[in-house]
């Protein structure tokens, strides 16, 4: 996201230089210290940028120069105008990602306003899954900020379990995963990844951190990813369906192999774990047919029995 923010100081600079570091802080809805490091950020990428202090002073760009917007290739304005912004969205950026995309259309010439509606027609992006909840907007703005102005949070969370703990973090870094959203943050010392929707309450502290300089959040996600996968225990299936129902039984659970077989199909899933693998199996019902392991059947049946039996009425 710091790259959209800096294109957009840029384009308010356009629009008229110098501001004050005041201004551009309300407009890009940061604190005025990391306006000073965008600053900077763009001055070592050789951008042409200045700031100066007093009355008369503020933030500017050097006369004549003019961002090479009319060399923009039309993957990259498609970059920028695809439709489906929900996870700039879900970090309340909605409002200000329209504002910014109108104004950087008016700079542009009419083929790439061709160009940007065109990419706005023709893509959409749509990360969540089928009945998925939305995500927490107001938490999700709070992390933002926290995560841009090194700030503390104090945050009441709820694990998987439903137990809630109270905890300080310094919040690193938001990564969204399959329409979820994470928190990477250090918590007494350790990194951690805490899911946004289990985060009841955060509240922003007056403390402020100093970030790793060496920390790096794509390799550490990264790692921390393949690490997790790693400690997953898979139990493969392998299931006989009609073609018709390919679309309910795969609508969550991603087919690993899908063969064809005349006017069926024969679906192999990696469950993480057996009772897992009985319990899905069993509510497709009828639309599936075990292939192997054919001991899943023994499962089956004994849990049906075991569900019979529970709701059986009561003898007299």
């Amino acid at each position: 996201m710091k790259s959209a923010r800096l294109l957009r100081m840029l384009l308010l600079l356009q629009a008229k230089s110098p501001l004050s570091a005041r201004t551009l802080a309300d407009e890009l809805e940061v604190c005025e210290r990391t306006v000073y490091r965008d600053v900077d950020a763009l001055s070592a990428a050789g951008v042409p940028i200045f700031a100066t202090r007093g009355a008369q002073g503020g933030i500017g760009l050097v006369d004549g120069y003019r961002k090479a917007i009319a060399d923009l290739e039309e993957d990259e304005i498609h970059a920028l105008y695809v439709s489906g912004s929900d996870p700039l969205a879900d970090l309340g950026f909605g409002s200000p990602l329209g504002r910014a995309r109108q104004k950087l259309s008016g700079a542009l010439n009419e083929r790439q306003k061709r160009v940007a509606e065109k990419a706005r027609a023709r893509i959409r992006v749509d990360q969540r899954r089928w009945g998925q909840e939305g995500a927490p907007t107001q938490t999700l703005t709070v992390l933002r900020r926290a995560v841009w102005d090194d700030q503390r949070l104090e945050i009441t969370y709820r694990d998987r379990n439903g137990a809630r703990t109270t905890r300080v973090i310094e919040p690193l870094g938001l990564v969204a995963k399959s329409g979820i959203w994470y928190v990477v943050a250090l918590a007494r010392g350790e990194f951690r990844s805490f899911r946004a929707d289990r985060i009841v309450s955060a509240e922003a502290l007056s403390e402020h951190f100093e970030r790793p300089k060496d920390f790096d959040l794509d390799a550490y996600w990264s790692q921390s990813t393949t690490r997790y996968e790693g400690t997953l225990q898979t139990f493969p299936v392998r299931v006989r369906l009609q073609s018709s129902a390919l679309d309910e039984v795969t609508a969550y659970w991603r087919a690993a192999t899908i063969e064809e077989d005349g006017d069926d199909r024969i679906v192999r899933f990696d469950f993480p774990g057996r009772g897992m693998a009985a319990h899905q199996v069993m509510s497709w019902g009828p639309l599936v047919r075990v292939v192997e392991p054919l001991d899943l059947v023994d499962d089956l049946l004994s849990n049906a029995r075991a569900l019979l039996a529970h709701y059986a009425p009561a003898s007299s």
